[in-house]
């Protein structure tokens, strides 16, 4: 069997391709494998992570001061806004 090199290019641990014909004369290419190196797999701390957790929870208390959540997080079901209701003391400016 002969050896010959890969013709594009060589990447680490795969530098030859070897030639071989089988039993009905047809031309087989054997190559060379590496295990792919694994990815460091250790959780790291997020550095944008604290600053994300104090926006939702600005974002959470804007909506309760507005009234459209309570406090479990659940929307407040309201037909019209306060200022439209019924009985409401609106003034249009006009």
């Amino acid at each position: 069997m002969p050896v010959t090199p890969c013709s594009y290019g060589d990447p680490p641990d795969r530098t030859e391709t070897v030639h071989r014909t089988d039993e009905l004369g047809s031309r087989i290419e054997v190559m060379a494998t590496t295990e792919a190196p694994k990815a460091n797999q250790t959780p790291t701390e997020d550095p944008h992570y604290p600053a994300a957790v104090e926006r939702v929870k600005a974002a959470v208390r804007e909506l309760q001061e507005k009234g459209i959540i309570d406090a479990q997080g659940r929307r407040i079901q309201q037909d019209l806004p306060p200022d439209m209701q019924e009985d409401a003391d609106r003034d249009f400016g006009g």
